[in-house]
């Protein structure tokens, strides 16, 4: 059993996400400065969303950020985003995000929570064997088609969806590069949303689930000699 608690020396991630979704509150459109002006102290950067063709302005978030630009909040008419680039740690992460949340549901008065989600994406660096992708050193899941399994890739771009306890997990893994190191990556993206058992009362609650299933699928997604080396330990 893993601990889903641990903090890696080493961690893969770049950014961490916990979104929750309501129904929507037409207060939140028509009074952003009352949020902003109670976090202002903290996250003083507006990001003003660009316009969209496809998407209603109203649904199109603002961003609050600090002014490390590694952390802040996303607010639409629907929705309440909190997001970090600098992940210290689960406990330091969720007090930020409850400690806003409270400001944002004390403003705001919000009900009908209907969605919560909690997102990790790693970017992992790795070097080619003979030209293919060393995916199983790094993970542990398997591609097959009829009885072949499938191992000799050159590069990969997938997606799936699986059930888990409470809702669903989207998981993306694509090679990409880096844009400065010119690097070669797997950039591995876990995505947990749940639409089950929801409450404001609960929130809380319901956060921590998502989180853990959301680091239990990468947990369980990685091999132990990779685990090894995000310890910091020789391998």
């Amino acid at each position: 059993m893993h601990n889903i608690e641990e903090v890696y020396p080493n961690s893969p991630l770049i950014e961490v996400v916990c979104e929750l979704r309501f129904k929507s509150n037409l207060r939140i459109e028509c009074q952003r400065h009352s949020f902003y002006e109670k976090i202002s102290e903290d996250y003083s950067n507006i990001l003003v969303p660009n316009f969209s063709p496809t998407t209603p302005l109203a649904l199109l978030p603002y961003r609050f950020e600090n002014n490390k630009n590694d952390a802040g909040i996303m607010l639409a008419i629907d929705k309440f985003s909190y997001y970090n680039k600098s992940y210290e740690g689960h406990k330091k992460f969720m007090d930020e995000c409850t400690r806003l949340f409270d400001i944002f549901y004390k403003t705001y008065s919000v009900s009908d929570l209907i969605r919560v989600g909690w997102r990790y994406i790693n970017v992992i660096p790795f070097t080619r064997d003979s030209g293919l992708i060393p995916f199983s050193e790094f993970f542990t899941i398997k591609f097959s088609i009829s009885e072949s399994t499938i191992k000799n890739f050159e590069n990969l771009d997938t997606v799936f969806i699986t059930k888990s306890n409470g809702g669903s997990i989207t998981t993306k893994i694509q090679t990409a590069r880096d844009s400065t190191s010119r690097q070669e990556v797997f950039i591995f993206d876990v995505d947990f949303a749940s639409t089950e058992n929801l409450s404001i009362k609960n929130i809380e609650k319901n956060m921590q689930q998502a989180h853990y299933e959301a680091r239990l699928l990468f947990e369980n997604s990685i091999t132990d000699r990779y685990r090894q080396y995000l310890r910091g330990e020789k391998i």
